[in-house]
């Protein structure tokens, strides 16, 4: 592959953002959920990301956030695979390669965040 997985993993977030952002119905579902959500990429240790979610509207910077109120932890491909809706979370979930740190209602709005972009 001709990117790196770092800027392919940044793309993947940018996506991801985009596609949040646009759907008018998640900015309104999620106008009052306001979170930190941290993205490890277990395989790349020395890049650092983190997901805000503020009234509605996702942005993602390329630094880790303190006291994140969720933990996404997974090699490079899978989390690049997530955020391009190339999979779902569920298969990487189960399997154990993609781990979820977090309440059980924020994990399930992510999970759902992730259901009304990419479907199933």
């Amino acid at each position: 592959m001709s990117e790196a997985p770092k800027e392919r993993l940044f793309a993947s977030l940018d996506l991801f953002r985009e596609k949040v952002n646009d759907n008018a119905r998640l900015r309104q579902m999620n106008r009052d959920w306001n979170r930190d959500i941290a993205v490890v990429a277990r395989d790349l240790p020395e890049v650092e990301a983190s997901i805000s979610m503020r009234e509605g509207q996702m942005d993602w910077q390329p630094q880790a956030v303190e006291n994140p109120h969720i933990v996404l932890s997974a090699p490079a491909d899978v989390l690049i695979g997530i955020f391009r809706g190339d999979s779902t979370p569920t298969e990487p979930y189960l399997d154990g390669s993609l781990t979820l740190r977090g309440t059980q209602e924020d994990v399930l709005r992510l999970d759902f965040v992730s259901l009304m972009i990419w479907g199933e």
